[in-house]
């Protein structure tokens, strides 16, 4: 039975950053992540379950101004990072790409035109409106077939990334096994069969064995609320699974371009994206579904689904609201019917792909089943309501963090704050300076 000062169960980007933060930043010396697939990033971080976009919070138009500045500090520490990578790996890690929100009709550009005036370029000093002319140099397919009279706007960014999530994952574990004078081990393809507290710390059981730990961090997506419930967390949350799949094309936009958004709604508009990995194509999506599993394409996962149910009144009264709200209540509706073989490509196209693409035909769109993922969202049973944002419960020494996008662009903000936690809860150092020199400002 092995000892460790922590351990980490999960190896997404979530658990990888925690990881590597902790082993390079912290005084912390014994350190388990513990993987069930036999890779890491299987799930959310590999590249085909995303859109591969770092969120700087310029372009998402439901975010508020301060979610804008925590994700753009958040994704500024990821930019950091790969900047200290070697120029082929950096390469084929981050890449700067062209990036805009595109509004279609009066009522859109209204609202762009509001959230630009209201605090948003003097974040992004760099942001500008484009019209209609601007656009079609940059991306003159958007202009091209386009109706005259339809009128168009745009805001763009001059701080566009596209990022492979899954490879950050996989450097983030190697950098944290090099940093010399720690233990840190990686057990992949080992399942995680259940956990208990005793005599103060946690033993973690797995098909392996049993390992213990001063403090545990469960960064496993939607199986983080599972965990806790299954030692009596429960805090009166739950998971609502909402998938994601895309449609592809030949390549016909030159950056990513990303749709107006309504505030309050947790997933995002179709966009338009680039591939890091195949520079031949556009991805158009995600589309949002909402398939009763924790784990997209794995069918074994419904019944632990369930079991991140309390199945009271309390609960559905929270799905009934939120279901209800009319526009989840017709993005979901609308968005069945992209599923449907051979007319959801014809919807999809009519009524999202061709709102950026006029041009794009039927014969040009590919539903690609392999790609997507589950973005879980939170349900506050207390409220009511959707927590916005990454869900986390901190208890009794464990850590069990849920994080919807954009919980890869902030991956190294949310490791930060729980690296502080975990040093303070343990009583270990955790190196301000150092930290600061490589990654920025703790608290900028």
């Amino acid at each position: 039975m092995g000892m460790y000062d922590v351990i980490i169960v999960g190896g997404g980007i979530s658990g990888t950053s925690l990881l590597y933060t902790l082993s390079r930043f912290t005084s912390i010396k014994k350190l388990l992540l513990i993987e069930k697939y036999g890779d890491l990033a299987t799930l959310n971080s590999n590249s085909k379950n995303n859109a591969q976009t770092l969120h700087f919070g310029d372009i998402e138009t439901n975010y508020s101004i301060e979610e804008s500045r925590r994700v753009k500090r958040d994704a500024q520490r990821v930019v950091a990072y790969c900047s200290m990578l070697d120029n082929r790996t950096r390469a084929e890690t981050i890449q700067e790409c062209q990036k805009m929100v595109l509004a279609v009709g009066e009522e859109e550009i209204e609202a762009i035109s509001r959230t630009y005036k209201s605090g948003l370029r003097k974040l992004f000093p760099g942001l500008e409106m484009a019209d209609r002319k601007q656009i079609g140099r940059l991306e003159p397919n958007i202009v091209r077939g386009r109706k005259k009279g339809e009128v168009i706007a745009g805001l763009l960014s001059d701080t566009g990334y596209m990022m492979d999530f899954g490879r950050l994952t996989r450097l983030f574990a190697q950098d944290a096994k090099l940093v010399k004078g720690k233990d840190v081990d990686v057990m992949l393809g080992t399942r995680v069969k259940g956990m208990r507290k005793q005599a103060g710390t946690y033993r973690i059981d797995t098909e392996k064995g049993e390992y213990r730990a001063r403090f545990v961090v469960f960064a496993t997506g939607s199986y983080s609320l599972y965990f806790a419930k299954s030692i009596g967390i429960d805090k009166n949350l739950s998971v609502l699974s909402v998938g994601g799949s895309f449609y592809i094309s030949p390549r016909v936009l030159n950056g990513k371009v990303y749709r107006v958004q309504k505030g309050g709604i947790p997933f995002a508009a179709v966009h338009g994206d680039p591939d890091i990995t195949n520079p031949h194509i556009t991805r158009f999506g995600p589309t949002v579904t909402v398939p009763p599993m924790l784990e997209k394409r794995h069918m074994d996962t419904i019944v632990d689904y369930m079991k991140t149910f309390d199945f009271d009144i309390p609960t559905f009264i929270s799905l009934e609201k939120i279901l209800f709200n009319k526009d989840i209540r017709r993005i979901v509706a609308r968005n069945i019917e992209y599923e449907i073989p051979g007319l959801g490509r014809y919807e999809f196209l009519k009524k999202e792909a061709a709102r950026i693409v006029p041009r794009l035909r039927y014969a040009d769109l590919k539903k690609e089943g392999d790609l997507g993922g589950i973005r879980p969202q939170i349900v506050d049973e207390n409220r009511r309501s959707l927590v916005l944002g990454a869900g986390k419960i901190k208890q009794d020494g464990a850590i069990f963090t849920i994080t919807p996008s954009p919980g890869a662009s902030s991956c190294l903000g949310n490791a930060l704050k729980d690296a502080l936690y975990i040093t303070d809860y343990l009583g270990e150092d955790f190196y301000r300076e150092r930290y600061t020199r490589e990654l920025g400002r703790i608290n900028a």
